[in-house]
């Protein structure tokens, strides 16, 4: 029996494909054919395809990643194919699943025909039955993405001798792939959602199994977890080693440590099931599954939640749905808690549907759009029933009292360059250096200088050389990180470091304009930056005080740690770069832990957050009441 072409593409298999994709949802790939177009399609185009196939010539679509993330919030991503490249693959894959399937070990258990789960749980309590009641459990670190694909395609080229399905098989292993707008050529891994891909898989651990087989090993493999039954904790422990020397070294795998181990086969979960034993009998109950329904991690909605604070990223629609917020977009549904909900954050191409802004006016909800550049583009704020025309009236007084506001813009800007040089004191104390040393001097000068300024425009300046000095010293706190600062630029961002710095200052902003707009102060008219025509001035004004310590310390963290890389960031045409989907998540999963660090404020100890909340409630009471207002300073 031999994989040739002519059996890949004959009619039988075909239909045999076709069928596989009757019943699927109907979606899509960049291609644009939906699977209920397909038939048509294919008709008018199924003979060109196939006979580009057979000369060589066929070249797969490109293939767009989706992150998914399960009810254990553990994330993957999954290759969402062309619809004529999901019919092709699957026609393969029929066709050399009936010549490999007698090749492989009676004990690999995943992805074939009359075995699965419940087969792979029988063996493993008849092994522990058997007295073999330690448990060597292996599991490979993100095995689809470490498969060595030279490797694999040596191992399918001893068996496969016809060049065509070699080269159509290579086609896809070294597709093209689209992530986030950022096109790659794949060169490691195979493609996770692919109904080929399960097969390779196995194909490329069938060494393994047959290795085992012959050291005569008692174990079972489902997938890339492998549980080696054992009579002895020694001789668990020396077969361990042996499987994870061959895996390292014959197959270029890593394991899992964390999931990694030798112990006692009884009470152990085992593909979600449990052994117990009971008068020298072995039983296996399911586990129930116990998940609670949390939005702190990215779902295949590409919804998180900070807080009360909600951010989509993914496309869809916001729509009202009975009492509570529905968002649905090509992956699925996911339903917002309104009564929960203080703002929603929107990244991407939303559709508001009917009724939404007036129901989300009415549960106080605001909802914000931010382009991809991290720039606020607009903003829905509730009707406020809280504002009050007395305190409107005595900020417009303060505004129009240039002695008055100019005493409180110094206040601010004296607060605001003073958490800049303690931002430099906290990294300087950790890292000694000249230049953060030199800048601190320099920034103390000018904070001394704010003082003998005769108005606002004069501040500003100031405050515009401190944080032109204050930049530089980036280069410093990040010395090993591969990112340089040149130059603060916006709108567009033209570098990653300055993609960070929109994106997070932005966050930081409409933090703070969600929580003036709960109170009876009026957004629009700021201390320092002017009320002219900007909508929204005075949280501007307090967002200064703390960028340093939230939006700074996030990059910082995110760089020096290396948690974000180039793939993080997209380049466009007009040299500005932002922060891609995966970017996004990760600078908000850090600018959610930076909020919500705790620190000595007035002797006790209160988290950012509260601080943030308590700065706006300052502010309302000196402009309403005349109570003594110190800005926050960090020490």
């Amino acid at each position: 029996m031999e994989v040739r072409i002519e059996n890949v593409l004959s009619d039988e298999n075909l239909a045999l494909a076709r069928e596989s994709l009757q019943g699927k949802r109907d979606s899509c790939g960049l291609d644009g054919i939906k699977i209920s177009m397909f038939d048509d399609y294919w008709k008018v185009n199924g003979d060109k395809i196939k006979q580009e196939i057979y000369v060589g010539k066929y070249v797969p679509g490109v293939v767009k990643l989706h992150e998914i993330v399960n009810a254990k919030q553990k994330r993957r991503s999954i290759s969402l194919m062309n619809t004529v490249d999901r019919f092709i693959y699957r026609a393969l894959m029929q066709e050399m699943s009936r010549f490999w399937e007698p090749l492989f070990s009676e004990y690999a258990y995943a992805y074939r025909d009359y075995k699965g789960t419940q087969q792979a749980v029988e063996q493993a309590a008849t092994y522990i039955e058997q007295g073999y009641k330690w448990s060597a459990e292996i599991d490979i670190e993100s095995y689809f993405d470490n498969i060595d694909q030279g490797k694999l395609l040596l191992k399918v080229q001893e068996y496969i001798q016809d060049p065509r399905v070699f080269d159509l098989l290579i086609g896809y292993c070294r597709c093209t792939i689209m992530d986030d707008h950022i096109f790659y050529q794949k060169e490691k891994g195979i493609l996770q959602g692919g109904s080929l891909s399960p097969l390779l898989s196995n194909i490329y651990l069938n060494g393994l199994d047959h290795y085992m087989e012959k050291q005569e090993y008692k174990f079972c493999r489902f997938g890339d977890n492998i549980n080696i039954y054992c009579k002895s904790y020694e001789d668990a422990f020396k077969q361990y080693q042996d499987v994870k020397t061959y895996l390292e070294e014959k197959e270029g795998l890593s394991l899992n440590i964390g999931k990694s181990g030798v112990f006692k086969a009884l009470n152990r979960k085992y593909l979600g099931y449990r052994f117990s034993e009971k008068d020298g009998k072995v039983f296996v109950k399911k586990e129930q599954k116990a998940y609670r329904t949390v939005y702190r991690d990215w779902y295949t909605t590409g919804i998180t939640r900070i807080d009360h604070n909600y951010h989509l990223i993914n496309e869809g629609i916001l729509t009202k749905h009975d009492f509570t917020i529905l968002f649905e977009g090509d992956e699925g549904k996911k339903y917002i808690p309104v009564e929960t909900a203080e703002s929603l954050y929107v990244y991407s191409n939303v559709i508001f549907s009917g009724g939404f802004f007036e129901f989300v006016n009415e549960h106080g909800l605001n909802v914000n759009i931010i382009d991809r550049y991290g720039e606020k583009v607009g903003a829905f704020v509730p009707q406020n029933n809280r504002r009050n025309i007395k305190t409107e009236i005595k900020q417009i007084k303060l505004y129009e009292d240039e002695r008055a506001r100019f005493d409180l813009a110094r206040k601010l800007e004296v607060a605001s360059i003073s958490n800049l040089r303690a931002n430099l004191r906290y990294y300087e104390r950790r890292k000694p250096d000249e230049v953060l040393q030199d800048t601190i001097a320099y920034i103390t000068g000018l904070i001394q200088k704010l003082n003998e300024a005769k108005d606002i425009t004069g501040l500003m300046t100031l405050e515009a050389r401190a944080r032109q000095k204050y930049y530089q010293c980036f280069n410093v706190i990040m010395a090993e990180s591969g990112f340089t600062f040149k130059k603060r630029t916006k709108r567009p961002p033209e570098d990653p470091l300055n993609a960070m710095i929109s994106f997070g200052n932005t966050l930081l902003y409409q933090r703070f304009a969600n929580e003036i707009n709960r109170t009876s102060l009026d957004i629009r008219i700021g201390i320092v930056h002017a009320a002219n025509s900007r909508p929204e001035s005075l949280n501007l004004d307090l967002a200064d005080l703390f960028k340093p310590i939230i939006v700074d310390r996030t990059i910082f963290t995110l760089v020096n740690r290396r948690m974000l890389n180039a793939h993080d960031f997209v380049e466009v045409e007009n040299n500005g770069v932002y922060l891609s989907k995966n970017g996004k998540k990760q600078f908000l999963q850090e600018f959610e832990r930076k909020i919500y660090q705790k620190i000595k404020y007035n002797g006790v100890e209160h988290t950012y957050d509260f601080i943030m909340k308590n700065e706006v409630q300052k502010l309302k009471k000196f402009i309403e009441q005349r109570e003594t207002y110190k800005p926050y300073k960090y020490t």
